[in-house]
């Protein structure tokens, strides 16, 4: 039977009998993700999925002071596990991306052209920062880049196209950005199908399906398949999915009886799963996709028991402008490393390795993060900002009366 018209009018609450209609019934499934959706709209959104943006961004920050520079900046073991894994800092940084997508669908499901709305709001998000260092990048002349590469990169086609600045980006460290903007394509598709957990983790065994037998058949397809499948969106697509199942799993820990407990619990399991990762004793399969699990307790255990060493205010910050960080940091580590030799001044301090390095992280960090800060707030965001408002333009909104109408009917 029909809905009363009462019912259409007000999509928070269901009638009274007890033979709801199909809408009703959507409504009902999609209340808990509104929920989790209305906290978009607040200022700080959500602490902890920051706090990991800013945690990731350091991550990766680290690795390269010490990696980048030649000589590569020694540590000690103990340092090193730690810092020589801050690549990790990279698939933090996809799964955390598909979780903060998922928040962010529900709103498009009020607009005419959801699609056209969801791509222009992504492409706002990543491009100008993007295109900005591309400018930068060849000014500078960093690398020798033809001009299709250049192509590639601004239409972000660049991921599918093996070589040096195509699938590895012109930008430094910004072969993430042709992952990115590929999983976007798809991922509206994949979230209208993956409404709950079960779903979700259906969703994920076919992305390892698909990454298992992009593994299988492109030794025969490029020179190098190792790099390729590293930093390909087939061999990748499965960290994003991690993100999708935390979405839902967080969704459902609302009703869990002891969730201080379990997320301290989660947490304390992410040391122990590094280790188990960092030193090859992941019992099977690629071991970079153990990082999902790791990752995805990280996530969940800081939503349940948000810790105020991880969450907090400064944490917050630094993943606000996380993207700038990530994208000027390589330059500002070429410009000390290489174009000023700061790097090798301090090496030649005869301090202690973990001194030296403390000192060139603590250099590069008074240097990116003020960078970072201005370009974000004075070019990022600002585009950003009015991406959204175009894109909302573009998008359209559903008539208000469209759904009464056609139950009325």
């Amino acid at each position: 039977m029909n809905c009363p018209v009462s019912c259409v009018d007000n999509r928070t609450q269901l009638h009274g009998n007890s033979n709801p209609c199909r809408a009703c019934h959507w409504r009902r499934d999609r209340a808990k993700v509104d929920t989790l959706t209305t906290q978009i709209k607040r200022p700080d959104r959500f602490p902890y999925l920051s706090a990991l943006r800013g945690l990731a961004a350091l991550w990766v920050v680290m690795v390269h002071v010490a990696h980048m520079p030649n000589p590569h900046l020694m540590l000690p073991w103990w340092a090193e596990a730690l810092v020589g894994n801050g690549v990790m800092g990279v698939n933090l940084f996809f799964l955390v991306s598909a979780f903060s997508l998922c928040l962010t669908m529900p709103k498009h499901d009020k607009e005419e052209r959801p699609y056209l709305g969801f791509m222009l709001r992504r492409f706002f998000r990543i491009a100008p920062l993007f295109y900005l260092l591309i400018i930068v990048t060849c000014l500078l002349r960093i690398f020798p880049f033809s001009w299709s590469a250049i192509a590639a990169n601004i239409s972000f086609v660049f991921n599918f196209i093996p070589g040096m600045g195509y699938q590895t980006g012109m930008v430094l460290a910004g072969w993430t950005i042709g992952v990115e903007m590929a999983f976007y394509l798809v991922f509206p598709f994949i979230y209208a199908r993956t409404k709950s957990v079960t779903l979700a983790i259906r969703a994920l065994i076919v992305a390892f399906f698909v990454a298992a037998a992009f593994r299988a058949v492109i030794g025969n397809l490029v020179a190098d398949p190792a790099s390729y499948i590293n930093q390909s969106i087939f061999g990748l697509v499965p960290m994003f999915v991690f993100g999708i199942v935390a979405f839902y799993v967080v969704q459902t820990a609302g009703e869990w009886k002891y969730k201080r407990e379990i997320g301290a619990v989660l947490l304390a399991s992410v040391p122990l799963q590094f280790y188990v990762i960092i030193y090859g004793l992941a019992p099977f399969g690629p071991a970079i996709y153990w990082q999902g699990p790791m990752f995805g307790c990280l996530l969940v255990g800081l939503y349940l028991l948000p810790i105020r060493l991880l969450v907090n205010a400064a944490t917050v910050w630094l993943g606000n402008i996380s993207y700038s960080i990530y994208l000027v940091h390589s330059p500002v580590i070429v410009a000390l490393a290489y174009k000023s030799s700061v790097f090798q001044r301090l090496q030649g301090l005869g301090l202690g390795p973990v001194e030296t390095y403390a000192l060139a992280l603590g250099l590069t960090l008074a240097c990116v993060i003020p960078t970072a800060a201005l370009t974000f707030y004075g070019w990022e965001n600002w585009l950003n900002e009015w991406g959204k408002g175009f894109a909302s333009r573009m998008a359209g909104r559903k008539g208000q009366h469209r759904i009464v109408v056609q139950e009325a009917a």
